[in-house]
């Protein structure tokens, strides 16, 4: 897990603003067979363009408690509550290609040692010496 500032950093570097649905942002209600978005003054939103962005995040139906990010560069674009109340998210694009990149990277990374985690495991089994830690080889 990382810290705070390691995720500001981690925006920054994807190009995005590090933060999430602690300050206001956009509500979504209900109006007649669709949603009504609001701003944090409780305005209805009627921008094109930012209605396209609130309904491009495909937040399903029956999620509640939505909080959208007024940020459209926001790494966190919106969060809701789930039918059994779990916290879910919606990021930014940028942020999970960013994300994901890094994943790999230390995957790769996990694949280069690997060969000389096997060869010393290898040995401490065939020695039936103990493991650091004091737990038996195998």
């Amino acid at each position: 897990m990382w810290n705070k500032h390691e995720g500001h950093r981690e925006a920054r570097r994807a190009g995005l603003h590090h933060g999430g649905d602690e300050g206001p942002g956009i509500s979504r209600r209900r109006y007649g067979r669709g949603f009504r978005y609001l701003d944090a003054a409780g305005q209805a939103i009627k921008n094109p363009a930012e209605l396209r962005r609130f309904r491009s995040l495909a937040l399903p139906p029956a999620w509640r408690e939505v909080w959208i990010n007024p940020d459209p560069l926001g790494h966190i674009q919106a969060t809701a509550r789930d039918a059994r109340h779990r916290k879910q998210y919606r990021y930014h694009p940028s942020w999970q290609t960013w994300r994901s990149e890094r994943k790999f990277e230390r995957l790769l990374a996990f694949a280069e040692v690997l060969p000389r985690l096997r060869a010393q495991l290898a040995a401490d089994l065939k020695t039936g010496g103990d493991l650091p830690g004091g737990g038996g080889a195998a």
